[in-house]
């Protein structure tokens, strides 16, 4: 059952069993702690409950409800709930040098202001790449900076890391040669959100190092247009991701491309060449041929922004979304950073009002 609400001259239908089960008065939500207050029973109840009476004016809806309780709704608040019509930032997709060009670049010293810190965030809901300079080239400057987004995240490499001095870990991001593009922490249950990176220390001698960055959604959106078969293979079959040292061993299944259900856009890239375990033999021609078809497109030139890291700017990337890599080099170069989970992120572009 439902009931009409005329909204700028258009109606629009809401469920009644829906209104009963958000209704924000005292008896039936704690605004102090922001949660619902029920029980099953009353759940059970709310299932099988029916409008008495109500009445639609000076933007309330107020309804009376056959078991007496009374609800107010702000018509307003309904409408934004019903149909989604939530602030959102629209990704725009980046090909090549045009993601050096576009991120807001944000100097340090203003992070401790709020339009600072939105700019920042902005950049990377939309482009999926944040750069702040003027930082000083050391991890705990790195950190300080992280943590104007939120608390770097516990990982199994730690809380700052550094890579390129005293590895502890048997990883090819720690040794010298090339690195193809990839997502991190695809064998985590949910990877990673967002990846600090900060050049602490080159060798000016070195040769080599150029850091890579290719845009995961604007790939995925080419292998839509040029096969949608491969697209929705990639969408759909599972593989599995594994780490491995002595006492961890993290594992975990997705797709590659993942997919909102609800909107149909993807949200996630899991791309990781030398993570995935063996693939089970169902779907298995599928897969190959449209993965095969995905590392072509990531293959091209025009895809990448090449750039050498560089002591004093940090690059902050959407790991859901942009893939990293780097060529061979020389000498030395360490860089540091740290993780931050797309949970603490999303959090922080709430209380900024950027996203609902």
């Amino acid at each position: 059952m439902s009931i009409q609400l005329k909204v700028a001259s258009k109606n629009i239908s809401i469920n009644i069993i829906w209104l009963r089960d958000n209704c924000r008065c005292s008896e039936c939500y704690d605004r102090d702690n922001n949660n619902r207050k029920t029980t099953i029973q009353q759940f059970l109840k709310t299932i099988k409950i029916k409008i008495k009476d109500y009445i639609h004016e000076d933007n309330n809806l107020c309804i009376e409800w056959s078991d007496g309780h009374k609800s107010i709704y702000p018509t307003e608040w309904v409408i934004d709930m019903w149909t989604g019509n939530k602030i959102k930032i629209e990704p725009y997709t980046c090909l090549g040098e045009e993601i050096m060009k576009l991120p807001a670049k944000i100097c340090y010293n203003d992070l401790t202001q709020e339009f600072a810190q939105k700019e920042l965030i902005k950049s990377i809901l939309k482009y999926g790449i944040g750069i702040v300079t003027n930082v000083n080239p050391t991890l705990e400057a790195t950190e300080k900076l992280a943590r104007f987004i939120a608390q770097p995240q516990q990982t199994i490499f730690g809380t700052m890391w550094t890579v390129g001095k005293n590895e502890s870990h048997k990883d090819p991001a720690y040794l010298n040669g090339p690195l193809i593009v990839h997502n991190d922490n695809t064998y985590f249950c949910e990877s990673t959100g967002l990846q600090v990176f900060h050049m602490l220390e080159r060798d000016t001698k070195g040769k080599g190092g150029l850091s890579i960055v290719i845009d995961g959604f604007k790939v995925a959106e080419i292998l839509k247009q040029e096969s949608p078969m491969h697209f929705k293979n990639l969408t759909e079959i599972e593989i599995e991701s594994e780490y491995i040292e002595p006492g961890v061993h993290c594992k975990w299944a997705g797709p590659v491309i993942k997919i909102d259900r609800t909107t149909n856009e993807v949200y996630q890239i899991r791309f990781n060449i030398y993570d995935r375990s063996p693939l089970p033999p169902s779907h298995s021609n599928e897969f190959y041929e449209s993965y095969a078809h995905l590392v072509e497109i990531l293959e091209r030139e025009e895809m990448c922004w090449k750039h050498y890291l560089q002591p004093g700017t940090v690059v902050i990337y959407n790991n859901w979304r942009m893939l990293h890599g780097r060529t061979s080099f020389t000498g030395k170069r360490i860089f540091g950073g740290c993780y931050i989970s797309m949970t603490e992120f999303l959090s922080k572009a709430r209380t900024l009002q950027l996203i609902t």
